[in-house]
């Protein structure tokens, strides 16, 4: 096996389901979703909140939401004031490029434990009016949508990354049919993996409060961090010496996402798209997305709600603490391509890593492709010789959606947790984003 130099492992991973456009965790917004899904990582890690010193949440529709929303998330969790946080956007790679830079941060040196995901509210994405600041002299203003703006829209070719990939797959000759049994597939495969408790190891169910906006029900509020303040070098005073007033010192119990007791919530534990009679009688009815194209809303995935952490360490930190490593992270690649032709990126962005380590694809055990659509998820397939039926033995965004900032650290968790069911070995999870770029991120379980 390759020798490799990363030194980062994973402690615990957690996703919240992934909800409809408008569904169950729309009341929710996307920190408060960040948020479920770190609390239930940090608890799954037996460790304490004071330990993770830095948060990397990816977001990519952010208007609206507020300063530095990982901050958000870092505080509604409760961790501590002094833990930094950043928030990443690469469209639908964000939360595997924040998996990655906590990864690059740790065996820098730089931080011993830190908190990697990402997180999408898609349905509480705004509508953005341009020039209101300035005023109208004259004619119509135009209500712009930020989730297509931000999030859908190729700002080089000006269409919906749907129009463009129902283009590429004419160009490559993929037919309606072989798209559609791949979506058949990926909803019986994810509807299989729900009903056998295979997700029990990734998802964690939400109560969402029916009477406390943008509350979430648990039995216990999480525990609070500590901060953990430089010892001052010299004596004397420390440049740390302040306490906060009254009024700029934060209550979590009101501030945080959660609450206690007797309250009315409805229960989010499952993906919410996924369908177990989907057939290709039910696909065959749907329209297609482009005038004379391929693709539909039936083999793509839905416009979602959700969320996905993991809690990361140094390897001889985590050791020395006595916490238990799931996995290692070896290695982070990207690439860039023609922007339309997001496609062929994830292949490329795979194949790098194979070439860098000396690996075939072979050597991989578990393959997640991220199905921004199923044309991507096949070509990519094909273009690493992989049967397509060999990717995403789970399931994919087809079935249980796609909450673009998230999707990136769900699949590396989905890659984790199949490792582990199948005894170790090794993984990869790849994926596209607008404006033709790809990553793909090198796992490990076991020895």
């Amino acid at each position: 096996m390759a020798n490799f130099d990363s030194k980062t492992v994973v402690l615990s991973l957690a996703r919240t389901p992934f909800g409809r456009l408008g569904g169950g965790l729309s009341p929710l917004p996307a920190p408060t979703l960040g948020a479920a899904a770190l609390t239930a990582a940090i608890a799954r890690a037996n460790i304490d909140p004071s330990e993770i010193e830095h948060v990397v949440f990816g977001e990519v529709l952010q208007a609206g939401v507020g300063q530095n929303p990982a901050r958000q998330v870092l505080f509604q969790s409760g961790l501590a004031k002094t833990s930094t946080a950043e928030t990443l956007n690469k469209v639908c790679a964000s939360g595997m490029l924040s998996v990655a830079t906590a990864m690059r941060l740790i065996n820098a040196g730089a931080n011993r434990v830190v908190a990697a995901g990402g997180m999408e509210s898609m349905s509480n994405a705004p509508y953005l009016l341009a020039q209101a600041r300035n005023g109208y002299r004259f004619g119509d203003g135009t209500l712009i949508d930020a989730m297509i703006r931000d999030g859908l829209w190729d700002q080089y070719f000006p269409m919906t990354m749907a129009s463009q990939g129902s283009k590429v797959a004419n160009e490559f000759g993929m037919t309606r049919e072989e798209q559609d049994a791949f979506a058949v597939e990926s909803h019986r495969r994810t509807h299989a993996a729900h009903e056998s408790g295979h997700f029990a190891d990734e998802i964690v169910g939400i109560r969402v409060a029916t009477k406390a906006k943008g509350k979430i029900v648990v039995k216990e509020l999480p525990a609070v961090a500590q901060p953990r303040i430089p010892v001052a070098a010299g004596g004397g005073s420390s440049i740390w010496a302040h306490e906060p007033s009254a009024e700029f010192t934060l209550n979590f119990a009101k501030y945080g996402p959660f609450i206690t007791g007797d309250a009315p919530f409805a229960l989010v534990d499952r993906d919410e798209s996924v369908r177990a009679d989907t057939s290709m009688e039910s696909l065959g009815k749907l329209k297609s997305l482009e005038a004379g194209g391929t693709i539909t809303a039936g083999n793509a995935p839905g416009v979602n709600d959700g969320a996905a952490a993991l809690v990361l360490a140094d390897e001889a930190y985590a050791r020395e603490h006595g916490h238990t490593a799931i996995a290692h992270i070896l290695d982070h690649a990207t690439v860039g391509w023609d922007a339309p032709y997001i496609c062929l990126t994830p292949a490329m962005a795979a194949q790098t890593l194979l070439e860098r380590h000396g690996l075939r694809g072979s050597d991989i055990a578990v393959w997640e492709i991220n199905e921004a659509f199923s044309a991507v998820a096949i070509t990519s397939a094909r273009r690493l010789g992989l049967d397509p039926a060999a990717i995403n033995l789970h399931g994919g965004a087809v079935a249980m959606g796609h909450p673009i900032g998230a999707s990136g650290a769900r699949i590396i968790g989905a890659v984790i947790n199949g490792l582990r069911k199948r005894g170790g070995g090794l993984g990869i999870a790849s994926i596209c984003s607008g404006g033709g770029q790809g990553d793909a991120v090198l796992i490990r379980v076991g020895d």
